[in-house]
């Protein structure tokens, strides 16, 4: 079963989020033997590397129907404002009393490896096919 590029961003998305969310619990209770900003640095850091991941997909779900050289600029423009404000944010968290610095950065860490590791295995279990051949020519 091959599948096409519109089911990569609902698919992959998909199976990439328990796992991560999974990594993000766990940070969370590891946090949490710091006391509670630790667990609350944890979570703030899970929920900001889960976010920032997640649009990516629900962004370019949006952009697939534009064409080619205005498709790349704007994915360009939003990738820079999102950059911009993950630091923003991440700026932010780092200077909340409340929050242990070291827990939101490492479990922001922590999700950004286990949401690429899945998103890695989701890409490879699916078969979508890289290029089409012309009417006539046999597909191997």
């Amino acid at each position: 079963m091959s599948s096409t590029a519109d089911d990569v961003y609902r698919v992959v998305p998909r199976r990439s989020l328990p796992p991560v969310l999974a990594v993000g619990v766990a940070c969370t209770l590891v946090g949490a033997t710091a006391g509670w900003s630790g667990a609350l640095g944890a979570a703030a850091g899970s929920v900001l590397a889960i976010v920032f991941l997640a649009s990516t997909f629900w962004l370019l779900r949006i952009l697939r129907d534009l064409a080619a050289g205005l498709s790349l600029a704007v994915a360009l423009a939003v990738y820079l404002f999102k950059i911009t404000t993950l630091a923003t944010a991440v700026l932010v968290l780092l200077r909340v009393d409340a929050l242990s610095a070291r827990a939101v950065a490492l479990a922001a860490a922590a999700c950004t490896v286990a949401w690429l590791a899945a998103e890695v295995r989701a890409f490879s279990r699916m078969r979508t096919p890289v290029f089409v051949p012309p009417p006539g020519e046999s597909r191997r």
